[in-house]
């Protein structure tokens, strides 16, 4: 877990490069760099890219057919439906909240109401988390979680509270 996230806040932090389109941050002279708000949501972003992708894994990295090998097949190709539509919508929002800063200034209402909309799935999946805890079979991988969770949201927050 360290490392994934290690690795997503190196990713983000190469898209700290000057860039035409935010006017938010002044850079340096002769030139614009990414905002707070900006490399925020770019690191957040890499992180829900992180979640989609291992999303992916997950049900051959848990043998999820072992726990209910009588199970219709029906049944199994609904759950893997599901997780793999849940793996892509999670990717999609990665992948649009790292490119959002080089697309649209951060004050634009679309940005802002995207942003809003992220604060709010985070929040939700950070509640969700410490009154339904995933993962409690194992207190590293529950605390590990939900501090994943949370420094998602927190990077998310940041970036929507930056664009007002």
């Amino acid at each position: 877990m360290i490392r994934i996230i290690g690795i997503c806040i190196f990713v983000g932090g190469l898209f700290v490069l000057p860039h035409p389109v935010s006017a938010q941050s002044s850079g340096a002279p002769g030139g614009i760099g990414l905002s707070t708000g900006d490399v925020c949501q770019l690191i957040g972003g890499a992180v829900a890219l992180g979640f989609g992708i291992w999303h992916f894994a997950v049900p051959g990295l848990y043998r999820w057919q072992s726990y209910v090998p009588d199970a219709p097949d029906s049944l199994v190709r609904a759950v893997d439906a599901t997780n793999f539509f849940f793996s892509f919508s999670l990717s999609l929002i990665g992948v649009t909240n790292i490119v959002m800063p080089f697309i649209t200034d951060a004050a634009e209402p679309i940005s802002r109401f995207w942003l809003w909309a992220n604060v709010g799935l985070w929040t939700s999946r950070v509640v969700f988390q410490l009154v339904k805890p995933q993962g409690s079979h194992s207190p590293a991988l529950r605390w590990g979680m939900t501090a994943a969770f949370v420094l998602a949201d927190a990077l998310i927050v940041v970036a929507a509270i930056d664009a007002i």
